[in-house]
């Protein structure tokens, strides 16, 4: 028998909608807890519906790539929780749980009969973890929108561009995909250790807006304790001298061109020396101009150029792997073709991996950002919406055959 991932044996029930809620509950699935997806068709996640599409199958609600890639490893229950015996159904699942995972504007579960003490009257160790924009309570509690809409008042917009032009804020959703669910998701285990010591759940409201705010350095640091706006400053870091994006050689494609591009970043002086040598200048080294940090950060623009000169007609992959053997921080900006298909480091993680979907086919799908060498993680395809509700609804919860089909000629199940 293959051994036991750490989290068998937990049962989750995931509300998730979009990305937040679901990557906290996959990340969860992911370590072996029993996720259950409570959705339904009256009123199920959007993303099921996003593209990219399967040809041919785009009135489905089951091929959405981005669905399908947030839910691998779970199970699907089709309860309509707008309905009283939705939401018993619902509660008698908490009874059997140890956590439950949400993404709704505030007061949406408590309008639906499945807040917190509600939760925790049918379950004390019941642990719940809501991702809402500003939090659940608070001046700003009913403010709803996604992580990007808390880029702007968390500093992310403001500092994200270059000093010279207006703010451009983030890529897409990189709040919902990347900060939140992995804050989130340590805090659901914190819980659970905390509930397998004193047997008692919580709830963990999750502020993205908070969240993001801790993901901002010490910019906040800054201007408290010392009064300091932090500026927009590019590619560059306060931390590193040189740090920037490079042109390298572009990649023919067919009758275009694709610009490629290098990120180099240097922290110490052993690395400036180390680069000096590399681009075949080693008297740099010694340049009053670049000898020391400070006059490094002073000197900036000079050193691009230089950089630049050496970058322009070489391949990026050559760039990158020649510094990163020497041990100066370089990574080719990468596309998404370069990510699925000759990542070294992703590849050798065996980051993606095939699915076989029982609606959209075989898929290619984001595996667990971490590895547990004595538990291997089996990737399983996401579930077609309701795929799963003979086990909930018949085994876990006990209804007969005639209360199930009672559910979905009544509208609570389905």
């Amino acid at each position: 028998m293959a051994p036991k991932l750490p989290l068998e044996g937990t049962r989750v029930l995931d509300f998730g909608w979009q990305a937040a809620g679901p990557l906290c509950a996959r990340m969860l699935a992911w370590g072996g807890a029993e996720v259950i997806r409570i959705e339904s068709m009256v009123h199920h996640d959007r993303f099921r519906l996003s593209p990219a599409l399967v040809p041919g199958h785009e009135g489905s609600v089951n091929v959405s790539g981005p669905s399908n890639n947030l839910a691998t490893n779970k199970l699907s229950a089709s309860i309509n929780i707008q309905q009283p015996k939705g939401v018993e159904m619902v509660l008698r699942l908490v009874e059997m749980s140890a956590v439950v995972v949400e993404n709704y504007s505030t007061g949406v579960m408590d309008r639906l009969g499945l807040g917190y003490p509600v939760l925790k009257q049918r379950n004390p160790s019941i642990i719940l973890v809501s991702h809402t924009l500003m939090g659940q309570n608070g001046p700003w509690e009913r403010v709803a929108g996604h992580g990007p809409s808390a880029a702007a008042p968390a500093g992310w917009t403001g500092l994200s561009g270059y000093p010279d032009r207006d703010p451009i804020g983030p890529a897409g959703a990189f709040m919902d995909f990347n900060i939140n669910p992995h804050h989130s998701s340590l805090a659901v285990l914190a819980a659970l250790h905390h509930r397998r010591k004193t047997g008692e759940g919580q709830h963990i409201d999750l502020s993205q807006y908070e969240s993001i705010v801790g993901a901002t350095g010490t910019a906040v640091l800054e201007y408290t304790a010392l009064g300091r706006v932090r500026e927009r400053a590019g590619g560059r870091s306060p931390y590193a001298a040189p740090q920037g994006v490079y042109p390298c050689v572009p990649l023919v494609v067919g009758d275009r061109e694709e610009e490629r591009w290098v990120v180099i970043s240097v922290a110490t002086d052993e690395e400036w020396r180390m680069l000096c040598h590399i681009i075949d200048q080693p008297a740099l080294a010694n340049d009053s101009r670049f000898a020391t940090f400070d006059s490094r950060k002073r000197n900036e623009e000079a050193i691009d150029e230089i950089i630049v000169a050496w970058t322009s007609d070489k391949v990026a992959e050559a760039v990158e792997l020649r510094l990163q053997s020497a041990g100066v921080a370089a990574g080719v900006v990468e596309t998404v073709k370069d990510l699925l298909t000759t990542d070294p480091q992703l590849a050798a993680r065996d980051h993606y991996r095939k699915t076989v979907h029982a609606e959209a086919g075989e898929r290619t799908n984001d595996g667990p950002p971490f590895i547990l060498p004595a538990s291997p993680i089996t990737l399983r395809a996401a579930p077609i919406l309701g795929e799963h509700n003979e086990y909930v609804f018949a085994k876990l919860l006990g209804m007969t055959e005639e209360e199930i089909n009672q559910g979905y000629a009544d509208g609570s199940i389905g």
